[in-house]
């Protein structure tokens, strides 16, 4: 099978949307929807996103479900929440949701709190030393953002995220 996509390199929008072009002309006999364009350009945007967090925090030890999964222990009264809450918030699996809580243990950034309602259950909680890489880690992610976006105006970007929580509701009710 000829293959024209590296697997060592992220393929570009334009490479994804030619493959899926010609499967779609192939299996429907027509072009590309409009839609399925939108779609491809969301998940391509979204995964870029996803890696530019990566390599924001990925000098600070950490990998973007570890931040996401620390900014979620942030947001929890007394900073505290179970694992599974965390898998929720990271929609992550339960064995890799263990995972990485073991490196953020491992590493000081958070601690296992015995449940004060059940002794069974155990809770995560930030350390000192979490909430110290958050405040370091916080403003930068911010500033990367603020510079993406930057290609904006604020009327368009007011318009776009309306446009996003509309989809979001679609795809939320279907």
């Amino acid at each position: 099978m000829n293959n024209n996509l590296d697997p060592n390199k992220r393929p570009s929008h334009s490479e994804i949307e030619k493959h899926v072009d010609l499967a779609h002309q192939r299996a429907a006999g027509a072009p590309l929807s409009a839609e399925v364009r939108m779609s491809i350009l969301i998940k391509h945007n979204a995964s870029l996103l996803h890696d530019l967090l990566n390599r924001t925090v990925e000098p600070y030890g950490i990998s973007s479900v570890a931040y996401i999964a620390m900014m979620t222990l942030q947001s929890m009264p007394g900073n505290l929440a179970n694992p599974s809450e965390l898998c929720t918030a990271t929609r992550e699996t339960r064995s890799n949701m263990t995972r990485i809580t073991d490196e953020l243990v491992d590493k000081g950034l958070i601690k296992r709190v015995p449940n004060e309602e059940d002794r069974r259950r155990v809770d995560l909680s930030l350390t000192e030393a979490g909430m110290q890489l958050l405040r370091t880690v916080v403003p930068i992610i911010r500033e990367k953002m603020q510079t993406v976006f930057s290609a904006f105006t604020d009327e368009s970007k007011a318009a776009f995220e309306l446009e996003l929580i509309r989809l979001k509701q679609v795809l939320e009710s279907t």
